[in-house]
């Protein structure tokens, strides 16, 4: 028999978690790729490929994590000390406590809403133990690979009618939101337009690394990802895919401070190569008319909101102050944990603000 040996449970902030990877993780970043493809993809098996599991594959991932979860205590890799994780759980605690005495919430209800605030989130810090440079690297030839295919349904989902079946919601049933010009939100393989809005925010991260670092990525596999986003944001039918996508772009900036030489050869080579797709684009008819459609919801958007930039923090001011707003048809304890999730309705009953991330 071989003998284990465990590593410490803590580690000091500046660690480089990368020396703890290792061989004996494979089988931890195996079921890390699984939840990751699982997280792609299961928007897709609940609308088309099995929608009468849809309610069941809503919770298809928890298991993986929970699995990563014990492998990686059982190796030291848990980052139980952590500070936020720790937080994160005595307010979970907190919330379901007060669910349950004062808002007298099912108590399935209240499970379902620990889930979702907290079950997930130590995943973030067990990554960055388990996984080394390579394993992220990797992460982003994905990205960019399945940037194609998943720009391909975007298009799709623009062209099509509100009840085609590629714009089913989840369960097979109903078509997703609709915006300006009858037409719906693209979601790609997510089950809502939130998930595309994340996707390419990380292709776009991974694009600005490609051009900045020589030889990691190829640069076929660049030009792919950057005309196949370019495409996405004029047809996704939401404002959300630019913002954020906009919002990473900003971060570039930051290079201007710390390496100016290499941020203007950077900046010339993204804009000449932006032009240079624009300009292909502007031949294809697609382009075209979702340029004309964007221009459409910027202008309808404008009429109501303001300009973009107004938009733009108006719709976050709107989420910071969402809370005292739906106060007004609450007590001050709100509903109970996980009764504004769709989910956590079924089990008991709810109302929020769930579309504004307060539940």
């Amino acid at each position: 028999m071989t003998k284990t040996t465990l590593l410490p449970r803590t580690y000091g902030k500046r660690d480089n978690f990368t020396k703890y990877s290792s061989s004996d993780n494979a089988f931890i970043k195996k079921l890390i790729w699984t939840y990751f493809l699982l997280l792609l993809f299961e928007g897709a098996l609940r609308k088309w490929f099995l929608p009468g599991l849809s309610q069941g594959l809503l919770i298809v991932r928890d298991p993986i994590v929970i699995w990563v979860y014990y492998l990686s205590y059982s190796k030291g890799l848990f980052p139980i000390a952590n500070r936020y994780i720790q937080k994160c759980f005595y307010w979970v605690v907190l919330a379901a406590i007060l669910s349950f005495l004062i808002n007298q919430s099912h108590p399935l209800t209240i499970v379902y809403g620990a889930r979702t605030n907290f079950l997930h989130f130590p995943l973030i810090f067990v990554m960055a133990r388990v996984l080394n440079w390579q394993d992220v690297i990797n992460f982003g030839k994905a990205f960019l690979f399945l940037a194609l295919p998943m720009t391909w349904i975007v298009a799709e989902q623009f062209q099509a009618d509100r009840f085609d079946a590629i714009n089913v919601a989840a369960g097979g049933t109903g078509h997703q939101i609709m915006t300006s010009g009858d037409r719906v939100r693209a979601s790609g393989t997510f089950t809502f337009v939130s998930g595309i809005v994340f996707y390419y925010c990380f292709t776009v991260a991974y694009i600005i690394y490609g051009f900045l670092t020589n030889g990691v990525f190829p640069k076929w596999l660049l030009y792919l990802g950057t005309s196949a986003t370019l495409l996405a944001m004029v047809t996704a039918g939401s404002r959300a895919v630019i913002a954020e996508s906009l919002q990473v772009l900003a971060c570039f900036a930051f290079l201007a401070y710390y390496k100016p030489n290499e941020f203007g050869k950077i900046t010339a080579s993204v804009f000449f190569l932006s032009a240079f797709t624009l300009i292909l684009y502007s031949q294809v008819d697609l382009f075209k008319e979702g340029l004309n459609f964007l221009s459409l919801r910027f202008e309808e958007a404008a009429n109501v909101e303001g300009n973009p930039v107004e938009a733009y923090f108006l719709r976050y001011f709107d989420i910071i102050v969402s809370p005292y707003y739906f106060n007004m048809w609450t007590d001050f304890f709100g509903n109970g944990l996980g009764s504004a999730t769709r989910a956590g309705t079924a089990l008991g009953y709810g109302v929020g603000g769930a579309e504004l991330s307060w539940s």
